[in-house]
């Protein structure tokens, strides 16, 4: 899983732009690699298993970490792309009612 997409639903202008970039970063950094956290980041250890399980571990994973360090915006669904052996997660999510 090299590539996502990120969506975020009903948050616009400068809060949107802030959130996306901040869950460019958490998505776009592997687990372990930030020496001040080494929690922050997304685990690969989910490209293991088969696609369906690899599907369900991401979330898992998304989710839990989501809620750790964006906690204004929820998960809303992902929709994975298989192609070419390649899985390529497509990531929705929505603002929380206080931004």
């Amino acid at each position: 899983m090299e590539r996502y997409e990120l969506s975020i639903l009903d948050v616009y202008g400068e809060p949107a732009e802030e959130l996306k970039r901040n869950l460019s970063t958490l998505f776009g950094t592997r687990a372990g690699a930030q020496p001040a956290d080494r929690e922050f980041g997304i685990s690969w250890e989910c490209l293991d298993e088969i696609p369906e399980a690899a599907e369900s571990l991401f979330f898992l994973e998304a989710t839990r970490k989501v809620e750790r360090y964006e906690p204004r915006v929820n998960i809303h669904d992902i929709v994975f792309e298989q192609k070419e052996g390649r899985l390529t997660p497509h990531i929705y999510f929505k603002g929380k009612e206080e931004l």
